[in-house]
């Protein structure tokens, strides 16, 4: 197949069930579509953007008989994916309404509390490995990763240039990952 056909040539042959016809219009818009559906789903936390772009296509295919592409399928896949966004936020919205609900309205005997074993274990084990570093860098790193403090409260908290905060939380961020990423002894 040539790779200069453009999407009405390649869209003709989607339409007689060509798939690798359809393979080439999706590797052509995939990245695109994705970069598009992420950006509508920002700020959505349980969405699932990777399944949105896969009804995309699904509902592309699907369509295959009934859509026209006059010069490029951009504009469609653009809308389409713009209707499955709506659809997923609504579905999220949805999801979570229904979750806080339950919760509200679930007895207490009948809540069962989350293992929190593994967040003990990596707060030990990030304990454990700020000990490990200099007093300058552990100070800083204390305030920017444990309290979550932005560079520039840092910077004023310990009386320093911002550059030196950055330069500082480098090298703790360096340390703490070879003390974290380290087998256990």
């Amino acid at each position: 197949m040539r790779s200069e056909a453009t999407d009405p040539e390649l869209w003709a042959r989607v339409r007689t069930d060509d798939e690798q016809a359809f393979a080439a219009l999706f590797g052509r818009y995939h990245r695109r579509v994705l970069r598009w559906v992420t950006a509508q789903l920002r700020g959505v936390a349980s969405a699932d953007p990777t399944a949105v772009v896969g009804d995309v296509f699904h509902t592309f295919w699907r369509r295959r008989r009934a859509v026209h592409v006059e010069t490029t399928a951009w504009p469609w896949l653009r809308a389409v994916a713009t209707r499955l966004c709506a659809n997923e936020r609504r579905r999220c919205l949805r999801q979570d309404r229904l979750l806080h609900r339950t919760a509200a309205t679930a007895a207490p005997e009948t809540l069962i509390a989350p293992d929190h074993a593994a967040s003990v274990a990596d707060r030990i084990a990030l304990g454990d490995a700020l000990a490990l570093l200099g007093p300058l860098e552990r100070q800083v790193a204390r305030l920017a990763l444990v309290d979550d403090l932005p560079d520039a409260e840092v910077a004023l908290r310990l009386h320093v240039p911002v550059g030196t905060v950055k330069s500082r939380l480098h090298r703790a961020r360096r340390e703490l990952r070879r003390h974290l990423q380290r087998p256990p002894d």
